[in-house]
């Protein structure tokens, strides 16, 4: 009985436990879970690109549609100065790191990514910035001219209804 009842302390502090992953030390309980589901090589690669003076926080992820077993995985980087978004493409065995952005609205031709991979990485950002910040009007934010929101960014916040469809389409917005 009291054997039972060691183990069963045990095995509650660990599920309770949210100490961040020893990989990244000044993660939130939030990103440290998530990023132990992934394969080793995912974790030390992204681990790998991340400085300890920095706070890191899961945006979100996402299953890229026309990549068998890939996903597109966005992460937020803190200081005391600025913030960023590091994005990533992960497999079932390896993670690459796509680019860093202040917001990933410049979605970068250079990496020649897949319209499912854009497309993805666009609506796990919209997806984020609709849960965090429910009472903007989307439309008077960052859409009027010049803006730096790409046509991908565009269709994932009509996606979510977060714009009407013909925004941008009868001369305001992008």
């Amino acid at each position: 009985m009291i054997a039972t009842a060691f183990l069963f302390s045990v095995f509650c502090r660990q599920a309770l436990a949210t100490e961040p992953s020893d990989l990244l030390p000044n993660t939130t309980p939030r990103l440290a879970r998530f990023l132990e589901q992934l394969p080793l090589k995912a974790q030390q690669e992204i681990a790998r690109r991340f400085r300890v003076a920095l706070s890191y926080d899961l945006i979100g992820s996402d299953n890229v549609p026309d990549g068998s077993g890939k996903s597109i995985l966005e992460i937020e980087l803190s200081t005391e100065t600025s913030r960023g978004v590091m994005v990533f493409e992960t497999t079932p065995t390896d993670a690459r790191f796509l680019f860093l952005d202040d917001l990933p609205y410049r979605i970068p031709d250079r990496f020649r990514l897949s319209d499912g991979e854009k497309r993805t990485i666009a609506l796990v950002f919209a997806r984020y910035e609709k849960s965090e910040f429910k009472d903007r009007d989307w439309a008077r934010m960052w859409f009027s001219r010049p803006s730096v929101m790409t046509s991908w960014q565009l269709q994932a916040y009509r996606d979510l209804g977060m714009l009407p469809r013909e925004f941008g389409r009868l001369g305001y917005g992008p």
